[in-house]
């Protein structure tokens, strides 16, 4: 029926299992469930080390307020992309070809819908004047991974104690570029933990376990999960000169990442999804066709951003 818009639960499971490849945005801004589109939540940890009086004999008993401190804010959009098959495009193919070409553009709008979140991921760790809390690598001379003598241990140990001083999380998670982790496979102390820890060994059938492998690196530096950026960007309009980077640039993020994640745990950002990825279908005319409809809705849900520490230009 032409106009009519129809929920696709076949091309929704497909967008929902979609692999995220290379892309890592909802492995450091975990996708926690939203009940409401719009809310404010306070964080159980922020008053987890308040004091109260509790001495309760023969008299009323103190209240408590677990509403300490401002609270953090989101409020959800929709996000969408389309793409119209035509009919003739279809006509020129075999009968079985439709299914096989609305999986194909249902991928591509999914990745595509992944990709700008990752974007909008990056682009506040990345900010220094959202992650305060940061050390411009280059600025000291040889200190970058790609340099005679790097300063990337220490640079993890003024990281991690940062995150605790500031927030009494313990950082179990560090990104890093692809062409930043060859380089840092190279160094004495990544080097001995892979070849004393873990023997070479791996676990595989992931891309980050693949990834992992191909540069040297173990799965885990000094207690943070090794999470290897490699992602693509196309920086560039259609048709012009190509312009294509990696999403998290030359820059190496150490952080905390909560294990099960819940607005209520002390974080630093998530992804609160009120609508989950869902693909719809809609017949078109000039030209005739068959619009597939992607979406998902969600926000990136700042939190304490002190869980972060920004290590910037860790190579040239």
């Amino acid at each position: 029926m032409k106009g009519k818009v129809r929920y696709d639960q076949h091309l929704t499971n497909l967008s929902l299992a979609f692999p995220t490849g290379n892309l890592i945005g909802d492995m450091i801004a975990p996708i926690v469930s939203a009940d409401n589109y719009s809310d404010y939540v306070f964080v159980d940890a922020d008053d987890g080390i308040m004091q109260m009086n509790d001495e309760a004999e023969a008299t009323k008993s103190n209240g408590v307020d677990f509403a300490v401190g401002d609270p953090y804010t989101y409020r959800t959009k929709r996000r969408a992309l389309n793409h119209v098959i035509l009919d003739k495009e279809l006509n020129n193919s075999k009968k079985n070809s439709i299914i096989k070409a609305e999986q194909r553009i249902t991928n591509k709008l999914t990745h595509r819908l992944r990709l700008k979140h990752e974007m909008r991921v990056q682009e506040i760790l990345r900010s220094t004047s959202k992650v305060v809390n940061y050390t411009n690598v280059d600025s000291v001379a040889s200190a970058r991974l790609d340099e005679a003598s790097p300063t990337f241990e220490t640079d993890i140990v003024t990281a991690v104690k940062s995150i605790n001083d500031k927030t009494g999380a313990i950082a179990n998670t560090i990104v890093i570029p692809y062409q930043a982790a060859i380089y840092a496979a190279n160094i004495s102390f990544i080097a001995d933990t892979l070849k004393y820890q873990y023997g070479m060994e791996y676990v595989k059938g992931n891309f980050q376990g693949q990834a992992i492998r191909t540069v040297g690196l173990p799965p885990i530096i000094k207690g943070l999960n090794v999470i290897i950026s490699n992602g693509r960007v196309g920086n560039y309009n259609k048709g012009k000169t190509a312009a294509v980077t990696n999403p998290w640039g030359k820059d190496i993020l150490i952080g905390y990442v909560p294990p099960n994640p819940g607005v209520e745990d002390m974080f630093g950002i998530a992804t609160m999804e009120y609508d989950p990825f869902k693909v719809s279908k809609e017949r078109v005319t000039d030209p005739e066709g068959t619009k597939i409809i992607t979406e998902w809705d969600y926000d990136i849900l700042e939190a304490n951003l002190a869980c972060w520490y920004l290590l910037q230009n860790v190579i040239g």
